[in-house]
């Protein structure tokens, strides 16, 4: 009896893990891809000025998230493209059905999202916006990586396989030999462990776009990602300003300091690369 009062008042201490409540409901659609439903609520988005590889346009701001959603728990795959596309662009074909699609332009991926919309006779599907990417990739985490931090590398290490990538992401530490680069490629989706909310690749892999635009040059003629939405307090934003357009997460090619929760990229929309793809949202 005292040993089960004792548990008992040990439990009081604990801290409920809450993460899982973000993979349930889940939903597959037509094609087979799998979302999980995200709740709304707030966060620090950006990055705090002591991380290491920060840029000057990651301005820590809290944002709030009004609208529940479901998106993809995988980078669109080839196979998925496919079945709606009725082509494969991509450069690694042979890497397989289950390998992220690649080489799409921003408007490939909106046409995507245009067919699979009649396809399945609605209007909910969609590119994620900035801050719903950054959101759920940092899983209710305020480090570089879902994973962990940063600081166990140095600048001249950042291929280096370090312990809080080697298990949840592909990057050019781990994607391939360097000598030959040509060996570094993109690899099968849900290989590495998802992130606490159950989504797999957000760092690394491929890289993937958002529906946000951006200017490139900011007033000091500055060349990055260049938005008015890093504001604190700020609701569901969306930048709609420039001919730019951003992508998130890094990709097989590069080193950590692309792979963080707050980096930002950006191409011009008819771009494409083959470390580019995207992951799509649907709304409730």
């Amino acid at each position: 009896m005292n040993k089960l009062i004792l548990m008992f008042c040990l439990s009081m201490f604990i801290i409920p893990d809450y993460s899982f409540a973000y993979r349930k409901p889940s939903y597959k659609n037509s094609i087979g891809m799998q979302f999980v439903f995200i709740k709304p609520g707030n966060f620090k988005m950006g990055s705090p000025e002591n991380e290491l590889y920060r840029k000057r346009n990651e301005k820590l701001h809290t944002v709030k998230i009004s609208r529940g959603f479901f998106i993809s728990i995988t980078e669109v795959t080839q196979e998925q493209f496919l079945k709606v596309m009725k082509y494969n662009p991509s450069a690694f074909i042979s890497c397989g059905k289950n390998c992220p699609v690649e080489r799409v332009t921003w408007h490939q991926a909106q046409n995507f999202i245009k067919k699979l919309n009649m396809m399945e006779s609605t209007d909910k599907y969609r590119l994620p916006t900035e801050a719903e990417w950054e959101y759920v990739c940092r899983a209710g985490t305020t480090t570089a990586f879902s994973s962990g931090k940063i600081t166990e590398i140095t600048e001249k290490k950042y291929c280096a396989l370090i312990e809080n990538l080697k298990n949840t992401a592909w990057y050019c530490g781990n994607s391939g030999k360097r000598d030959p680069v040509a060996d570094l490629k993109s690899h099968p989706v849900k290989k590495k462990k998802p992130n606490k909310w159950g989504l797999y690749d957000m760092h690394g892999n491929v890289a993937e776009w958002v529906l946000d635009s951006c200017r490139w040059k900011s007033w000091t003629g500055l060349v990055a990602v260049d938005t008015d939405t890093y504001k604190d307090g700020i609701v569901d934003p969306l930048s709609k300003s420039g001919d730019r357009k951003i992508f998130r997460g890094g990709s097989w090619n590069q080193g950590v300091q692309y792979l963080r929760s707050a980096s930002r990229g950006y191409y011009r929309p008819k771009a494409y690369r083959n470390n580019i793809g995207f992951r799509i949202v649907k709304m409730k």
